[in-house]
C-alpha cells in the first residue's frame, strides 16, 4: 500500500511537460471503473481431468493500453516510450473552422493486478509495457483519409451526435472513421479523445498502415477512456454523450489517457476476452 501510495503520489506531482513512467501511470487508473462495470454473468461448467470444474462467469472494465495525443515534435509523457519518440517530426495544429490536428502514440499497458481479497474480475494476461503505434511513422494514413476510405469504408449517415449507434460512430463523439489526426471540433480535449480512440482503432485493426506492432484491444463504443494529463479525471464510456471536461485544456496539446477494455472471463474455464461495444 505504501508503494502504490508513492507512486500515486509522485505521479500526479509530475509538471505537465514531464515524462513519468508506466509504473506511475498505471497507478492512477480509475479502479473504480472496474467496479463499476462488473457484473456475474452466470456460472459455467468445463471438464477437467475426469471432473466437471465451475467458475463464475464475469464482465468488467480493466485498464490495457496507453494512448497519448500530442502536438510537439518528438513529444511523448511516457517515460519507457522515449527512445522510439527520439527524433520524430509532427506537423501539429489546426485549420479553420473548428478543424484540428495532433500526432498520436498507442502504448499497451496491461498492469498486474492488485488482489481484491480474491474477488473473481476478468482480465487480460499481464503484459507489461510495449510501443504499438507512432502516428509519424503512418504519414499517409494518419494525414489523408482516402487511405481508409478505400481499405476501411465504413459510412456514416448524418452526423454521430444526432445518430449515435451507427457502426461508424464513436457515439456522440464523433465518426471513428476515416481514421486521421483532424477532427472538425472547436474544442482541443473533445477532439482530443476522439483522436485517442481513432488512434486506438489504427494500432488494433491496422490495415494499410504502419505500426510497429498490433495493439490487442480495440477501442469500441462503451469501452472506457480515463483522461491523466493535464488534469487527472474518472474513467468515461467511450461515446457518452457530455462527458467530455471541455475545460481541460492543455497548455502543450499533450494529453494522455488509459483505456480500459471490457473483458470477460470464467476463471480456467474461459480465457478473459475483450466484449463487443456497449
Amino acid at each position: 500500500m505504501t508503494r502504490i501510495a508513492a507512486a500515486l503520489l509522485a505521479g500526479l506531482l509530475f509538471p505537465q511537460e514531464i515524462p513519468e513512467p508506466a509504473s506511475t501511470i498505471a497507478a492512477r487508473a480509475d479502479m473504480s471503473a472496474i467496479f463499476r462495470t462488473w457484473r456475474l454473468k452466470g456460472v459455467l461448467g468445463c471438464p477437467h481431468k475426469g471432473r466437471t470444474r465451475h467458475c463464475l462467469w464475469v464482465e468488467n472494465a480493466f485498464p490495457c493500453g496507453i494512448i497519448e495525443v500530442v502536438q510537439r515534435p518528438g513529444a511523448s509523457l511516457v517515460a519507457e516510450a522515449q527512445p522510439a519518440v527520439r527524433g520524430l517530426r509532427t506537423t501539429g495544429g489546426h485549420g479553420g473552422g473548428g478543424l484540428r490536428f495532433a500526432d498520436a502514440r498507442v502504448h499497451t499497458l496491461v498492469p498486474w493486478p492488485p488482489d481484491f481479497i480474491r474477488f473473481p474480475i476478468a482480465k487480460p494476461w499481464p503484459a507489461g509495457f510495449g510501443v504499438n503505434y507512432l502516428s509519424e511513422l503512418d504519414p499517409v494514413g494518419w494525414r489523408i483519409d482516402w487511405w481508409d476510405r478505400i481499405l476501411r469504408p465504413v459510412p456514416v449517415v448524418g452526423d454521430c451526435e444526432t445518430r449515435p449507434l451507427q457502426p461508424g460512430c464513436a457515439g456522440t463523439w464523433g465518426a471513428y472513421y476515416p481514421r486521421t489526426g483532424f477532427v472538425l471540433n472547436p474544442s482541443e480535449p473533445k477532439a482530443a479523445f476522439l483522436q485517442a480512440v481513432r488512434a486506438g482503432r489504427v494500432a488494433s485493426d491496422p490495415a494499410g498502415r504502419v505500426t510497429l506492432s498490433l495493439y490487442p484491444f480495440e477501442p469500441r463504443t462503451g469501452h472506457y477512456l480515463q483522461l491523466l494529463r493535464p488534469v487527472l479525471r474518472p474513467a468515461i464510456p467511450i461515446g457518452s454523450p457530455g462527458a467530455i471536461d471541455a475545460g481541460a485544456g492543455s497548455r502543450s496539446g499533450s494529453y494522455l489517457f488509459l483505456h480500459f477494455g471490457i473483458f470477460e472471463e470464467c476463471h480456467r474455464c474461459l480465457a478473459p476476452r475483450l466484449v463487443g461495444p456497449r
